[in-house]
């Protein structure tokens, strides 16, 4: 595949995985890209200038790219391609499969999360909503009680049967998008989603530790 001489991906300043996965596979590729980070304040600005009002947006020598899941499966191709083997019919399924299960657990938060972010009209409830701040934490609370452990028990058994990552012995773009998705859980940022609420799933605690050891991803996150 060509490699680009320009890359700028523009996202927020936050580790949220629409933008944080598609960082992991530049770091993991050891491509070279202008990381625009952009700040709470200065969105309602940029908003109105992007293709459908929404980031990350990716600029590849000039050319605009939208949709996050595009971005990640164009960069995992690029260095030797080991990230998204797309040659390779059954770790492509496998990549897949995992991927979309990824976007099942989004789902799955995304009441809880928008409602926390005041957009709760987006499901139906008035602008002025009493009940807002007691329907997030029943929401998360929830959510750590049902959905996490039923995610966290899928990775666990893909785990189990890798010893590795995800997929296999070597990292796809399936973990560069469960890592920073799994790591938001447990860095206290979410209301009424404890720190220790991965603490159940030594496998899954492994396979973050084997994420963090690798050198570009060390000196990523600033682990030395």
């Amino acid at each position: 595949m060509r490699v680009p001489k320009e890359l700028e991906l523009t996202y927020f300043d936050m580790e949220a995985h629409p933008g944080e996965k598609v960082r992991l596979a530049f770091v993991l590729t050891g491509t070279e890209f202008k990381d625009n980070r952009v700040k709470f304040a200065d969105w309602p600005a940029l908003k109105p200038t992007l293709k459908y009002g929404q980031m990350p947006r990716l600029i590849i020598d000039g050319r605009e790219v939208y949709q996050s899941g595009a971005m990640l499966r164009w960069a995992g191709r690029l260095g030797d391609g080991a990230l998204y083997p797309i040659d390779d019919e059954d770790m492509y399924l496998k990549v897949e499969e995992m991927l979309n299960l990824s976007d099942d657990m989004h789902r799955a938060w995304t009441p809880s999360l928008y409602t926390g972010m005041g957009r709760h009209e987006k499901f139906g409830h008035p602008k002025e909503w009493a009940e807002k701040d007691a329907t997030v934490k029943l929401l998360r609370e929830t959510f750590v009680a049902n959905e996490l452990p039923l995610f966290m028990g899928y990775l666990t058994v893909h785990l189990e049967q890798t010893g590795a990552f995800l997929c296999g012995p070597k990292p796809t773009i399936a973990d560069c998008q469960w890592l920073p998705q799994v790591r938001y859980y447990a860095k206290g940022i979410a209301d009424h989603v404890p720190t220790d609420c991965l603490d159940k799933y030594p496998a899954v605690l492994a396979w973050i530790k084997r994420m963090h050891e690798i050198p570009a991803v060390k000196k990523w996150y600033g682990l030395d």
